[in-house]
């Protein structure tokens, strides 16, 4: 199950403290790359990854679509579903980018946001 936490941008660190003093168990912590993402951080299942994490709000049929697109993209790196959440692997933002500026925005209509891997200190 993914987990989303909605943090103000100067109580980072003090949620960064609390998050790794009681951290669900299997779960790598990210960090939205744009400090206007809703959810600025989200706790995923599974080993940490490195590059970036596309997390979308997407109906099943767009998910596909956009998976479906995704798949012979340089740097795509695979994708999952967490019930209503999907979550697609880039080696980096960039080739995310570069993947919707020559597909356009498959997941136009869904709210997505990028993420980065937080580096424990």
């Amino acid at each position: 199950m993914i987990e989303r936490y909605v943090v103000p941008r100067e109580a980072d660190d003090a949620f960064l403290a609390d998050y790794a003093a009681d951290a669900p168990a299997g779960h790598a912590l990210y960090r939205a790359l744009r400090d206007d993402a809703p959810c600025r951080y989200v706790s995923v299942p599974g080993p940490p990854r490195d590059g970036a994490l596309v997390v979308a709000d997407a109906d099943d049929a767009t998910w596909r679509t956009a998976t479906a697109a995704f798949a012979g993209r340089q740097g795509y790196l695979g994708a999952e579903r967490h019930g209503p959440v999907g979550i697609a692997h880039w080696s980096s933002p960039l080739m995310y980018a570069r993947a919707v500026d020559a597909l356009g925005d498959l997941l136009s209509g869904a709210r997505t946001v990028v993420y980065a891997r937080v580096i424990p200190l």
